[in-house]
């Protein structure tokens, strides 16, 4: 006999919309942690991660009669993690550019804009933590979304083909270019010191 944590997702989904609104909480603690940590390797805020995760879970429960049943639960709910991530990038790079718009001092407004993620857990090596985390803001976001939903998300080439509408080839193009880059940028900064 199954128990509801044994039901495929499309079962769960099909049990909440009969009714049975509590079993959504099976979907929410499927999927969490895995939702975090991925938008957190998207925005390098784990605490705002947090808080897109909560907003992935509310838009999905208030939109999931128009979710298809097809058995891709996972490539709807990364999808829209990514675009509520992306959506926070935008407006991020939209407010400081409007801050450098409204700065006094002209030498103030070319300063580059830096944005340091809070720690979550010490690392034995925080300077290589912080090495790779300051590369990984160097990469394009299209980029950056690719190898963090195939290294941190374990997704395959076809999952993530699911989630961004991109074709295999252009992902393994995409994430052998970041992999390049951040050897690049990485090798740069240790030889800086």
């Amino acid at each position: 006999m199954k128990t509801q944590e044994t039901f495929s997702d499309d079962q769960v989904i099909q049990s909440v919309l009969d009714g049975h609104t509590r079993n959504f909480e099976i979907l929410v603690n499927r999927y969490k942690n895995r939702i975090v940590n991925f938008i957190n390797k998207m925005i390098f805020d784990h605490e705002e991660a947090q808080n897109i995760a909560q907003d992935v879970f509310i838009k999905i429960y208030e939109n999931l009669d128009s979710y298809r049943m097809e058995d891709n639960f996972q490539a709807f709910i990364f999808t829209i993690a990514k675009n509520l991530a992306l959506n926070l990038i935008k407006k991020r790079k939209r407010t400081v550019y409007f801050s450098q718009l409204f700065t006094k001092n002209d030498e103030d407004r070319h300063l580059n804009y830096s944005y340091d993620a809070p720690q979550e857990r010490q690392f034995d090596d925080e300077a290589k933590e912080k090495m790779i985390i300051a590369a990984l803001k160097q990469l394009k976001e299209n980029q950056r979304l690719a190898l963090a939903l195939k290294i941190y998300a374990e997704f395959s080439y076809n999952q993530i083909a699911d989630v961004t509408g991109w074709s295999v080839p252009k992902i393994e193009t995409l994430i052998s270019r970041a992999k390049t880059q951040l050897k690049n940028i990485i090798f740069l900064q240790d030889n800086a010191k």
